[in-house]
């Protein structure tokens, strides 16, 4: 049992005639392990992670997000999808888990390194399409692949305690309509040298395998994904003197993924490759003027996709982020009014830098298609019409199919075009809490200057689509203009399509400010906070009032009920986006003796991605929740009822009239969100059974509904939308919110045991999702029209377009089990040294996840091997 300390009623002052207020001592019987809240009986939405805890919820894995997984209130799974398989690729994706907490979209969350955020306001939605595959034919040119709400992947290795709110938030937490993740990493030491090494890994073999399908056939013959990754951490804490200490930590995951390039570039092999490289600095300087701070967190992460139909096309998808910040902080002692209860006063003062940006690096800005089998007529029948290639300069790399199919084959190369988002960002934070009257008070401001960015170099897309077949009567072949890459004697690119060179630049300047007063008499604790954001983008203010009560009638029990409004105000999203050049294409051709032109038509017309919106103002929602915290007193451990209801209102909703070029944003979107969870904790020490040293756990339940008109900021795939219950919706309406809110009743349990004297260390997560009934793609399709039997629609934006029709299905109940092991193989006066062991998914299940034919293999139970050294 760990014990924790209630906020001080009054400071204690020796020179004042009023009766000493002792500190209320509460005790806590879940510390150790996860906190069902923060030590303040007004945080109810407050959940305070453990490193312990940590270890075992993350399972292994190097991305710090994955512990969210198991908590009520955060949804990541999503049944809906027929195309839940995997391959390579996906396997050695290292960035940041996505999730939706409290019903908010996966990027209106408010993410927390060391106090900064590290939240990507240019946006990490694309409405061109959906992310890069392995098996990818023709990637969106347009589109930047690899954005992500986060612009520093925060690796688990480094994390001390992990914060997440998810309702009942303080007036200091703003710019979020989901919840609040607060990651804080270690300290650099005051007593001694301190450090860790650790080294893990895991290939395709450690991981089974299973055919998705919804007939369980594999058409395609596509091969179980082969890969290979690891990671490596290492952290090093130095004293240099008795007041000044410094702390360097460096982390690495990698991998690689084989496939074969297609039959017609001669079965090449092909690499998909990924890195996360993370460096953090640190250095602690304690003075007699306070305890200053700097400190430096730097992500480079690099995903390669290596093109299947391209002879050397890849594309770098990389994050860079760093995030920096100088902090100050002094205890007030001489801030001392008896009168008041004013005491305990302490300052913090912050000025950070944070600079990241997403960049795709395609290796060149111009891609040539050479032709060599194009028809040139509708008949299959007559080879005499089909032209067929004679480069040996060509055909060294590029061959002929197997089967004569009468379809044009390609052999591309060349580069993807070279693309950048991104924002940099500088800040002033100061803060002040500390006691007052019969409590505490806690207030706040900070400045922020946003430059934002988006843009692309010039490129150029050639087609050789001019064959001997379309030589002049009584010429051999053609005759290129000097230089021309893109004409041979056999043939020549009569077309290019050009995308012209742009950048976006946005800036914004942000002001907000807090005021929050917590007071306790007896039995009744009120939190009181108003939070007020300005940015001068919008031009909107933004006003968020936080009122949190507590009743406790005994000690053991309380009641909490809360009224709070979150904004989330610093986006540019559609800024950046707006005006950028699409595509056009000009032409040329040859004379009568077969001499190429040089020359180009002119552009008839430029087309042009629009993204605005007008006199829009700040989404926001509202929230109302209860809680119920009892300590119960059986085996001492504590539960936690909580109820969130939150509405949303002003949201960014895409106007009925926009197109797939021309996009509008309104404020007509409106959503809501339900939920009720009940959790229990406990640890326990000293257990009569034999060699076990500890035991902890913390179990939940909770229930939860969602309702939204809400796409979001984009709309993507114009041309394809679902049909479902005789209404036409929009992709982005199914899939924005990664987590599912058709799995309503969800149950979960995280177990930690140390045995023998702690030398072995047991953790186990276990999720259980009850069964119910949802909607399902049926794998077929119809076009929107008046006199369509399948989609009957006479208007709307769906009229005319291609509808993936969707059904109701009753989901099944799915059980989960996720096991971790650490032995302590030797413990020296030179340091520790353990093997740790991760099996995820341990029952191999996969019920309801249903592959396509492209990706249709399952991911089942996997295993993960390390070891760590400690000093």
């Amino acid at each position: 049992m760990a014990v924790g300390l209630a906020p001080a009623v009054a400071e204690e002052a020796a020179a004042t005639t009023q009766p000493t207020m002792l500190e209320a001592i509460v005790v806590y019987a879940n510390r150790f392990f996860v906190g069902l809240g923060d030590g303040s009986s007004t945080n109810s939405g407050t959940t305070v992670v453990s490193r312990e805890a940590f270890q075992i919820m993350t399972g292994g894995s190097e991305d710090a997000n994955s512990f969210l997984r198991n908590l009520p209130n955060v949804q990541y799974q999503d049944y809906a999808s027929t195309d839940a398989g995997v391959d390579g690729f996906d396997e050695i994706g290292s960035q940041p888990l996505l999730v939706s907490i409290s019903g908010g979209l996966v990027y209106e969350n408010n993410f927390r390194l060391n106090g900064i955020g590290i939240n990507n306001v240019t946006g990490s939605q694309e409405s061109f399409t959906s992310d890069l595959s392995a098996d990818e034919q023709t990637p969106n040119i347009n589109a930047i692949f690899g954005l992500h709400p986060q612009t520093i992947f925060v690796p688990s290795e480094f994390v001390e305690q992990a914060t997440v709110i998810d309702s009942n938030a303080s007036a200091r937490y703003g710019d979020f309509q989901g919840g609040v993740v607060d990651y804080k990493l270690a300290e650099a030491p005051k007593d001694r040298i301190r450090g860790s090494v650790s080294f893990g890994g895991q290939t395709n073999d450690f991981v089974h395998y299973k055919l998705g399908t919804e007939d369980g056939e594999n058409p395609e013959d596509k091969a179980k994904p082969d890969f290979k990754k690891y990671q490596f951490a290492a952290s090093v804490g130095i004293p240099l003197t008795s007041d000044w200490s410094i702390l360097a930590q460096y982390s690495r995951s990698a991998g690689s993924s084989d496939k074969q390039k297609t039959y017609v570039l001669y079965n090449e092999a092909a690499s998909d490759e990924s890195s996360n490289d993370f460096y953090r600095l640190s250095s602690r300087l304690d003075t007699d003027f306070g305890v200053f701070t700097l400190e430096g967190a730097y992500t480079d992460f690099s995903k390669v996709w290596d093109g299947i139909y391209y002879r050397d096309t890849q594309i770098d998808a990389q994050t860079k982020g760093l995030t920096s910040q100088l902090k100050w902080e002094r205890e007030l002692g001489a801030l001392v009014v008896p009168a008041i209860g004013l005491g305990n006063v302490k300052m913090t003062a912050r000025g950070y830098y944070n600079d990241s940006k997403t960049v795709n690096d395609g290796g060149g800005n111009e891609t040539i298609y050479r032709t060599i089998l194009a028809r040139t007529s509708t008949s299959v029948t007559n080879p005499d019409l089909w032209f067929h290639s004679t480069d040996p300069d060509l055909l060294a790399w590029c061959r002929e199919p197997v089967t004569f199919s009468g379809t044009a084959a390609t052999c591309r190369e060349g580069g993807y075009g070279n693309k950048e988002q991104g924002q940099t960002e500088t800040g002033l934070i100061g803060s002040l809490e500390g006691d007052i009257g019969w409590g505490k008070f806690s207030t706040g401001a900070e400045y922020q200057h946003i430059d934002a960015f988006r843009g692309r170099e010039e490129y150029i897309l050639r087609s050789l689509n001019r064959t001997t077949l379309n030589l002049p009567t009584g010429v051999s072949g053609w005759t290129c203009p000097a230089g021309d890459t893109a004409c041979t004697s056999e043939q020549y690119n009569y077309s290019k399509s050009v995308l012209e060179a742009y950048r976006n630049d946005v800036s914004l300047n942000s002001l907000s400010a807090y005021a929050e007063i917590d007071q306790k008499w007896r039995w009744f604790d009120v939190r009181a906070g108003l939070r007020a954001d300005y940015e001068d983008f919008f031009g909107n203010l933004n006003i968020a009032p936080r009122l949190a009560a507590t009743y406790t009638p005994f000690e053991g029990l309380s009641f909490v009920a809360g009224a709070n409004r979150y904004y989330n105000a610093d986006a540019v999203y559609y800024a950046v986006r707006d005006g950028q050049p699409l595509g056009y294409t000009v032409t040329r051709t040859h004379d009568s003796e077969g001499n190429v032109s040089d020359t180009w038509s002119t552009p008839t017309t430029k087309r042009y991605y629009n993204f605005s919106g007008s006199d829009l103002t700040t989404p926001y929602k509202d929230e109302f929740t209860g809680a119920v915290r009892w300590k119960e007193p059986v085996f001492d451990g504590e539960f936690r009822f909580r109820y969130i209801d939150r509405r949303g209102h002003d949201q960014y909703l895409v106007a009925e009239d926009s197109t797939s070029t021309n996009l509008g944003l309104t404020n007509g979107g409106t959503n809501a969100y339900r939920s009720a969870t009940l959790e229990y904790g406990k640890s326990w020490d000293k257990l009569p059974v034999r060699n076990l040293d500890s035991l902890s756990l913390v179990a939940s339940a909770v229930w939860s509904e969602q309702k939204t008109t809400s796409q979001g900021y984009v709309d993507d795939e114009w041309d394809n939308r679902i049909w479902y219950n005789g209404q036409s919706y929009s992709l982005s309406e199914f899939g924005l919110v990664t987590g599912n809110m058709d799995i309503p009743v969800r149950l979960a349990m995280d177990v930690g045991t140390a045995w023998f004297e702690k030398r072995l260390k047991l953790g186990a997560t276990v999720n259980l999702n009850l069964g119910f009934e949802g909607v399902r793609d049926t794998d077929s399709t119809c076009t929107a029209s008046a006199t369509s039997t399948k989609c009957p629609l006479s208007s709307g934006d769906g009229v005319g377009k291609t509808h993936y029709i969707f059904e109701d299905y009753d989901f099944k109940p799915r059980l989960t089990l996720d096991m971790t092991a650490s032995y302590r193989l030797a413990e020296t006066k030179f340091g520790a040294y353990d093997v740790n062991l991760s099996v995820q998914n341990v029952f191999d299940d996969t019920t309801n996840a249903v592959a396509s034919d492209e990706t249709p293999w399952l991911r089942g139970r996997s295993v993960w091997l390390g070891a760590a050294a400690t000093f």
